[in-house]
């Protein structure tokens, strides 16, 4: 059987089928034939049990360092704990709902008003929601909840969905692909997978009825699968695979080497990360330095905002690990399909287009106030550069650029070092500042493109919409001369300028933006070799 998907996470494995569906299906109307008491008790004994799971996966991912595994079981927990959750199966219980049918009802009611609100971020939590609840649900059916903490053969996941929790807490190295019926690109899901070097394939049809043991080949580049393969088959998926992975070991000697092309001319290959750990994986992958470090992760998954000496000592780790190598600090980027409980922002129709990112900054400066100082702060131990997100107007910058000189003025007055020369540059994601990138480019020391942004702004498609995701394409020539004037813009001025989207690490997008003139890339860590 062949089957044909998104392709959501680059890579291709051949393995086993392991469902991990964890949807239960529970009669929303039954009624309980136990005492309240009882009721309450049971569903209580059920949540602090799995809190405690929770407590054990949040040591374990601490030690092993993976950042995104453990926000989103981190993020579960604090759902686990909440007083307003508790209250409202409370409330079902006492409609006379049985235990599993009061949890699945808060749940699925909690689902519809995020979903009715028209916020992708929110809409895409769902899963969390349903996630934690299904967990509750399967403890109190007595059903074992997947526990992939302790797998010890390889396995493909597959099934219609599955939670990001489930393969959060995955055992390390023995997932080795997904194969989903539903999702999209951008679901928590398949960003995790992406952050794990997983391949992933999902809006599989099929892909949901695959048995338990059945050889399962994925291909997350090409996003086809294929399963209930004859030997012929098999052999040619274990050959595609092993292919694969030999052009993998390859790329390994790229770590070592500098970017450069056969006639010598010098590109600088960087990395994206989240979080300071995911510095030193950066360097291990061979990355010249950070062309971006997503901020907006330190203010997500939490109900309180990061101070000034919370983000100083996360900067600071980072400068300090890349020793030397240049460390560009994004301002928060919350907005969009990036959500912080700890702001308080409310929902909006068009997220993408609204409160978001610099425009949040300028509007609350004492949140924009606290980062910079501690940006500053942190150019003391290594080479720091600061760039704003999503500037859409000559008057945006200047008045993030005043913010910045004030930040400087306070340090100055309580003798703190910086680095008085401290280079400051931009994200050029927004039509309007591509179109007269020569005068912005006056303004800073370099320029970013933000290519994801960029391209869903100027083709007016949303990229997480799964009817014109299609049209989303950053060879569009109209996407591709924003690029080449920006680039030029730079040139003119002798400035730098760097892509940090996903174009810079499709290679066949790299030659396009190499012939333009671009001669410095930031892409997600794995990608490093391949670019190179």
């Amino acid at each position: 059987m062949i089957g044909r998907g998104i392709a959501a996470s680059r890579g291709k494995a051949l393995a086993r089928a392991m469902a991990a569906e964890t949807q239960q299906q529970i009669d929303l109307e039954k009624k309980s034939k136990e005492n309240l008491l009882h009721s309450v008790e049971r569903v209580k004994e059920a949540i602090d049990s799995i809190a405690e799971e929770m407590k054990d996966e949040e040591t374990r991912l601490e030690g092993e360092e993976e950042a995104m595994r453990l926000e989103i079981v981190q993020m579960q927990h604090t759902m686990l704990s909440d007083a307003v959750f508790h209250d409202s199966i409370r409330k079902e219980l006492e409609e006379g709902y049985a235990p599993e049918s009061a949890v699945a009802r808060c749940i699925e009611a909690q689902c519809r008003m995020l979903e009715a609100i028209g916020d992708a971020y929110l809409a895409a939590r769902t899963d969390d929601f349903r996630d934690v609840g299904n967990r509750i649900i399967c403890r109190l059916l007595g059903k074992r909840y997947p526990d992939l903490g302790k797998l010890e053969e390889d396995v493909i996941l597959t099934g219609e969905n599955i939670s990001p929790s489930v393969l959060a807490g995955a055992k390390k190295g023995k997932v080795k692909g997904l194969l989903l019926a539903k999702g999209s690109r951008t679901a928590h899901v398949c960003i995790l997978a992406a952050n794990m070097g997983i391949p992933a394939v999902v809006g599989c049809i099929g892909a949901e009825k695959i048995k338990d043991g059945d050889m399962v080949f994925v291909d997350g580049t090409a996003g086809k699968a294929a399963w209930e393969m004859d030997e012929a088959a098999r052999a040619d998926a274990l050959a595609e695979t092993v292919s694969y992975q030999e052009k993998q070991k390859i790329l390994e000697k790229y770590t070592e080497k500098k970017g450069q092309t056969k006639d010598k001319v010098s590109v600088q290959i960087m990395a994206n990360i989240m979080d300071a750990q995911a510095a030193e994986q950066a360097k291990q992958m061979g990355a010249e330095g950070v062309g971006l470090f997503r901020t907006e992760f330190l203010y997500m998954g939490r109900k309180d905002l990061p101070g000034e000496e919370e983000q100083f000592q996360a900067y600071k780790k980072a400068a300090e690990m890349l020793q030397g190598q240049p460390l560009v600090i994004r301002t928060m980027d919350i907005g969009g399909d990036k959500q912080s409980e700890a702001l308080e922002i409310p929902a909006e129709e068009n997220p993408f287009l609204g409160y978001r990112a610099i425009r949040i900054c300028l509007e609350r400066k004492e949140l924009f106030f606290t980062q910079l100082k501690a940006v500053l702060r942190a150019s003391a131990y290594g080479n720091v550069r600061v760039m704003f997100p999503m500037i859409s107007s000559m008057a945006e910058l200047e008045e993030a650029l005043a913010c910045l000189q004030k930040a400087k003025d306070e340090l100055d007055q309580q003798r703190i070092a910086y680095d008085k020369d401290i280079q400051t540059g931009m994200m050029v994601e927004v039509p309007s500042t591509a179109i007269l990138a020569s005068r912005f480019i006056k303004k800073v020391d370099f320029f970013s493109i933000g290519s994801n942004d960029l391209t869903q702004y100027a083709l007016a498609v949303d990229r997480q919409n799964e009817k014109v995701c299609g049209l989303y394409d950053y060879f569009d020539p109209g996407v591709l001369h924003l690029i080449y004037t920006v680039i030029r813009a730079c040139e003119q001025e002798n400035k730098e300028c760097c892509l940090c989207g996903e174009m810079a690490s499709d290679p066949l997008a790299v030659p396009v933006l190499l012939g333009m003139g671009l001669k410095k890339f930031s892409v997600n860590p794995s990608a490093v070799p391949l670019v190179k």
